[in-house]
């Protein structure tokens, strides 16, 4: 059975009903047939509600809150290669050498920061910069007298070279062991981390201006 008043509102009209009861008087007169017909229903229906149990409230239950996962940033990809130079046939050792690319520009009396991509390749005997202009297709630039190389790491340090030989027959640059030029150049390498600016200049004032990472090769270095 369910009735149309709540638990709070049973128990205000039995306290009403309980002050009536003692307001009546023994020498009152006894309620008139109608009102007995309208008043005992009522009061029936207020004990019942008065005794009836308390309804049970259910507890609130504590919303769950998502822990925010934390992922783990993905490690960044060395971009030194460690590759093998092509040899003969009858070869018995393979030679292996680390690599990395980048783009750049380069300045000149007729071009303003043209586009330039840049080849470096170093292995335990020699370095090798090959520097290809406007396209990455375009065969590497030769020099015909020696190249000054300035290199400046994310602290300022400095490092300056000198290089009159090309890196093959099609050009490029080697710096090699004359002056310990490239012994200097290694260790600037593995001493360093980050970001090594580096300027070309050739004997026609050409300027190449390009950026390695030095991030990743003491780990290539190391395998070959």
């Amino acid at each position: 059975m369910t009735f149309p008043l709540n638990f709070v509102q049973y128990n205000d009209v039995c306290t009403e009903i309980l002050k009536i009861k003692l307001l009546l008087k023994p020498q009152q007169k006894p309620f008139s047939g109608m009102s007995k017909k309208i008043l005992f229903p009522l009061f029936l229906l207020l004990l019942l509600g008065c005794n009836s149990p308390k309804p049970e409230t259910k507890a609130a239950r504590p919303k769950s809150h998502a822990k925010n996962k934390t992922v783990a940033p993905k490690p960044v990809a060395n971009p030194w290669k460690v590759l093998t130079y092509p040899g003969s046939q009858d070869s018995q050792t393979e030679k292996k050498y680390v690599r990395l690319e980048t783009d750049g520009s380069f300045s000149n009396s007729s071009t303003a920061n043209g586009y330039l991509n840049a080849d470096i390749i170093i292995d335990k005997m020699n370095a090798g910069i090959l520097l290809h202009l406007l396209k990455k297709s375009s065969p590497a630039e030769k020099f015909t007298g020696p190249v000054k190389i300035k290199m400046i790491n994310a602290a300022g340090s400095e490092l300056e070279l000198t290089s009159s030989r090309g890196w093959n027959k099609s050009g490029g640059i080697m710096i090699e062991k004359n002056n310990n030029d490239y012994s200097r150049f290694r260790i600037f390498m593995l001493e360093n981390e980050g970001i090594i600016t580096v300027d070309i200049t050739d004997e026609t004032s050409t300027v190449y201006h390009f950026q390695m990472n030095s991030t990743g090769f003491g780990d290539s270095f190391s395998q070959i």
